[in-house]
């Protein structure tokens, strides 16, 4: 699959923000997919999903509950999710102008996940779904979850928290030939005209190593924007990897999840945590 997210006048994709106003919203997290948008010229709309369901009519609201005597009480507070949802939706505005990214917004209810593969599928094929973030608790099924139910996505952003560099240094992890070609591609936008592409090579045996580096010296030979990280290959031992991307302190980083670098959800969890940067995963 090309990790590619559609321009904003092919209207075959955009790039889609799930957002949580419960949970931490701000201008530098907001940062990362409003500038992949602007590297490929897409669009983004936004996506806030309701998923509490009332017990009366099947309409979500938010609710607290207190004890009022030997009766309890339900105390409808719809409005302080409404707040923060402008709040957050306000933001992506205000950051989208800055990189003159059209910005649109969704409200949506039920599950989460089928209403964005719902959204790539009427819009697509050419989308890439961001996270604001990725759930605490179960993070690595979320992003199983996208990955086998939202087929009109070519890949999935993990914000990342950390403030935007002046030279961008763009980590790809080249792991197999055949994707060589759409994620240099990738990190070539997302590095702009004077950033810096930093090559890791995750490969299990020395074999592989060698013949994926070769193919990948061929392809990059005409820029010298690119840097070749020696790595060695990784013997198959998790987390062989995550070091290295953290010592480059990338401003974005382009993997595949379920390979050699980012083999489960704990090993995302980790490089998002060690690197605070986006992570830009391909199928």
């Amino acid at each position: 699959m090309i990790a590619h997210v559609a321009a904003a006048y092919e209207d075959s994709g955009r790039v889609v923000l799930w957002l949580d106003p419960e949970s931490k919203c701000s201008p530098t997290l907001l940062d990362a997919p409003v500038r992949l948008a602007a590297a490929f010229d897409a669009d983004i709309e936004t996506i806030i999903v309701d998923q509490e369901p009332d017990d009366r009519g099947g309409v979500p609201v938010r609710r607290v509950r207190s004890i009022a005597g030997s009766s309890e009480e339900a105390v409808v507070i719809s409005r302080r999710f409404q707040l923060l949802a402008e709040r957050c939706r306000r933001l992506t505005e205000s950051v989208g102008a800055i990189h003159r990214v059209n910005i649109r917004h969704r409200n949506a209810h039920g599950d989460a996940i089928d209403r964005i593969s719902e959204m790539c599928a009427v819009i697509g094929p050419w989308n890439i779904v961001a996270l604001a973030r990725m759930p605490a608790l179960g993070g690595h099924s979320v992003i199983g979850s996208l990955l086998a139910n939202v087929s009109g996505a070519t890949g999935f952003l993990l914000c990342g928290d950390k403030p935007a560099d002046d030279i961008p240094h763009v980590v790809v992890i080249f792991e197999d030939v055949d994707r060589l070609p759409s994620m240099l591609r990738a990190a070539e936008r997302l590095s702009g005209a004077a950033g810096v592409i930093h090559v890791l090579i995750g490969a299990e045996t020395s074999v592989d190593y060698a013949e994926i580096e070769a193919q990948a010296r061929l392809m990059a030979v005409a820029s010298d924007r690119v840097v070749f990280e020696t790595a060695g290959p990784t013997f198959g031992i998790p987390g062989a990897l995550t070091e290295a991307i953290a010592r480059l302190k990338p401003s974005f980083v382009v993997a595949r999840f379920g390979g050699s670098a980012l083999a489960d959800g704990r090993e995302l969890a980790r490089a998002s945590a060690s690197t605070r940067a986006p992570i830009l995963l391909v199928r």
